[in-house]
């Protein structure tokens, strides 16, 4: 099941993106056939790749969320996968804030290092090197720095929802970013490291 729409049967842990923007992603990582990954932003199309790509010997993720880290581990049983909860270091509205103020928040943190520093930070901890990087969750402005940094010579970096002005000149500025086109939900963004 592709997204938050489909009439099919209800997945408990759906991949939020259009079958199409999932074939391109798919297409991109099956070509590179990474062995080591690394997400910010955990979700159904971590528990999709996994399935699809038996050669990825490991795959980590990272989420900001502690509810959505919990529905991820509850779905995703593949032993390759270590999903790391990462607190924001500038606390998270409470789920009965505004819309608004939720959004705010989420703005904040593409312009702001302060608010999820530890978030983006993390991999690095682990002293490895990346073969593929997806960005899909928040601070994505600081995460496409850091994940790009993190990746091996010839390794790729993915953006998802790369149609997001306060994420172009992030992208941009690595050189060589690619534009998937067409998109119908959110744009795919690759660039390859030399």
């Amino acid at each position: 099941m592709f997204g938050p729409r489909s009439r099919e049967v209800r997945d408990e842990l759906p991949v939020y993106m259009s079958p199409l923007e999932y074939s391109q992603l798919l297409a991109i990582v099956s070509s590179v056939a990474p062995r080591q990954c690394l997400e910010w932003g955990s979700g159904g199309s971590t528990r999709a790749m996994l399935a699809a790509c038996p050669f990825i010997t490991r795959y980590i993720s990272i989420e900001h969320d502690p509810r959505w880290h919990a529905q991820v581990v509850k779905h995703v049983r593949d032993l390759r996968l270590s999903c790391h909860f990462v607190a924001p270091d500038i606390a998270l509205p409470p789920s009965q804030t505004s819309r608004a103020a939720i959004e705010a928040w989420d703005a904040r943190a593409e312009v702001d290092p302060a608010v999820l520093r530890s978030y983006v930070g993390f991999p690095r901890s682990l002293g490895l090197r990346f073969d593929f990087v997806l960005v899909d969750g928040r601070a994505r402005n600081f995460c496409i720095a850091e994940g790009f940094d993190l990746l091996e010579p010839r390794g790729v970096l993915v953006l998802h929802d790369a149609q997001r002005q306060e994420n172009q000149a992030a992208i941009r500025q690595l050189g060589g970013a690619v534009f998937l086109e067409p998109w119908t939900q959110g744009q795919i963004a690759l660039v390859r490291k030399p």
